[in-house]
């Protein structure tokens, strides 16, 4: 039985396990993933413990950045973002990978028909979904980013990141208001990557009649955020999260096993976790 897993803090709310098991039943690969909670202080003590047990894992929150320094390998991809969250474990000897970036373009071209060359990406909020993505969407063709975030100094940060691989990035705070609204016409998609729409009662990250005509939106919140829903209604093309989700974890099962992710078994096991939450 083969091992994988994923190591955050928390992790109890992940829908991965039911995903890659549906992709290694579909398959045949006997093997079991695992939620591993751990500490940020535990994260290097778990890392050389898994090397003797498990053929790989995901990485997430808070531990991607700190997980560049525990591996023994880094994919150039993942040491420009400065982020893994897919290890590959060759007989003792760590490989880092991140899948999120082609997780999210792959989503792109499957609720919007393109992904990121040649287009101009506005990120609303800069923390999470954004630091994983923006500088992998420079390095595939993006023509701009504009980085919007409550706290500058973070968007710029993110910015640098960008420039550094020969991208363009405007940064914007998340209370220029108009100066949003004025910037939004010359994109292409919005990525709201704030936490905002967790809850029922949260503010609207972004008023929604500000939108231009037709801009399509893709929420990283799980579900219908009353965001969505009211971009949805003024009809806007729209997608939630879980098209990223769900291929960044399909790119991780083929690094791991060599074989091509089952998509469609791992889509609907998904579907059916998120159903449930």
């Amino acid at each position: 039985m083969e091992r994988y897993g994923l190591i955050g803090h928390p992790v109890g709310h992940s829908k991965s396990p039911a995903m890659q098991e549906a992709g290694f039943q579909a398959l045949g690969i006997e093997a079991r993933y695992e939620l591993i909670d751990a500490e940020p202080t535990k994260l290097a003590d778990v890392f050389q413990s898994m090397r003797k047990t498990h053929r790989g894992w995901n990485v997430t929150i808070p531990h991607k950045e700190a997980a560049v320094g525990l591996v023994d390998e880094i994919d150039d991809v993942a040491r420009k973002l400065g982020s893994v969250n897919t290890v590959v474990n060759d007989g003792g000897r760590l490989k880092g990978f991140s899948t999120d970036g082609y997780g999210l373009e792959v989503a792109l071209k499957e609720a919007f028909g393109f992904g990121f060359d040649g287009k101009r990406v506005c990120f609303l909020g800069t923390g999470g979904a954004a630091r994983a993505t923006a500088v992998y969407a420079a390095l595939h063709g993006a023509s701009r980013l504009l980085l919007v975030n409550r706290t500058l100094e973070r968007a710029e940060r993110l910015a640098e990141g960008v420039r550094a691989v020969g991208g363009t990035a405007d940064v914007l705070p998340l209370d220029a208001t108009a100066a949003i609204a004025d910037a939004l016409p010359e994109m292409d998609v919005l990525v709201q990557c704030t936490s905002l729409g967790l809850k029922a009662d949260d503010p609207l990250p972004f008023p929604v009649e500000l939108l231009p005509e037709g801009l399509p939106v893709m929420d990283m919140v799980y579900g219908r955020s009353r965001f969505r829903k009211l971009a949805g209604e003024a009809g806007h093309p729209n997608a939630d999260g879980r098209g990223m989700l769900l291929h960044q974890g399909c790119r991780s099962f083929t690094l791991w096993t060599g074989r091509e992710a089952p998509v469609e078994a791992m889509r609907e096991a998904l579907a059916q976790g998120l159903a449930k939450s």
